[in-house]
């Protein structure tokens, strides 16, 4: 069985889209690197890449290993199956042929592997996060066609028009850099909160009412002019394990001993056709 590193390698010997984040030269695959004729970035252990220009680069405290690690384990229950059957079903019925992935802020790689999972065209996946400890854990997702590294959504190390679907799933994005880096064809899919998501969580941390979705529409309706919104709106029932997690992977204060049994789930999902 290969490694990671040794998997990394193989996909990043047939990659023709990562770009120089610093001086934006293509970058080419040599022995243990990514070069370009005046800079070189070397593959991790884990089979991944450090992709972020910045001189003054820290690891946040906040998004850390524990806050990845409790988000991948409610994850993994099974409680956003809804959405990635949604979206799979989107990029199937538009998708044939072998597609450009984007992750934009891929987390620790579970919502996006679920997704993959589910799609039945060829597909090479780039999933990237600013987070160490993020991408750290999303190495266990590295496959023949699924590649993690380190970049900034203001930066992104892509070349232009390179990616036919963005995914952007409860995180930020930069305007110009999705449409520098989509092709004519490409679809961007960006997922964010409804009004009453987690709120049951959120009344027993004491945390502000989530009240920024008519704000996110206004901002794509604004930049973007093909867009399709849906929204998934359910309740799901949760163990103490369940709410711990929750709690755990919520950057917020966690003072509140209260527990309880069910939240809502309530994700818009904006279709962007370029």
């Amino acid at each position: 069985m290969k490694s990671k590193f040794e998997v990394s390698k193989e996909f990043l010997k047939n990659d023709d889209i990562l770009k120089c984040p610093i001086c934006g030269e293509r970058l080419l695959f040599l022995d243990k690197s990514l070069k370009c004729d005046k800079h070189s970035f070397d593959i991790s252990r884990k089979g991944t890449i450090n992709l972020v220009y910045s001189k003054h680069y820290k690891n946040s405290k906040i998004y850390n290993y524990e806050l990845f690690k409790n988000r991948r384990e409610f994850i993994i229950g099974g409680f956003y199956f809804r959405l990635y059957k949604f979206i799979s079903d989107i990029l199937n019925d538009r998708f044939s042929s072998e597609c450009t992935i984007l992750d934009l802020g891929c987390g620790e790689g579970s919502h996006s592997k679920f997704i993959l999972d589910l799609l039945k065209f060829d597909y090479k996946y780039y999933g990237f996060d600013y987070a160490k400890d993020a991408i750290k854990l999303a190495s266990d997702y590295i496959n023949y066609n699924r590649f993690y590294f380190l970049g900034d959504v203001n930066r992104i190390p892509i070349l232009d028009s390179s990616i036919d679907i963005i995914l952007d799933i409860l995180s930020p994005f930069n305007e110009k850099e999705v449409k520098r880096i989509i092709k004519d064809s490409g679809v961007f899919i960006k997922v964010s909160p409804g009004k009453n998501y987690l709120k049951e969580l959120r009344d027993v941390l004491n945390m502000e009412e989530y009240n920024n979705e008519n704000d996110v529409f206004d901002n794509l309706q604004k930049r973007f002019k093909k867009i399709d919104k849906y929204n998934l709106n359910y309740k799901i029932e949760i163990n103490e394990d369940n709410f711990q997690n929750l709690v755990k992977m919520t950057p917020a204060k966690k003072n509140n001993s209260s527990v309880i049994s069910f939240v809502t789930i309530d994700l818009n999902v904006y279709v962007i056709r370029i």
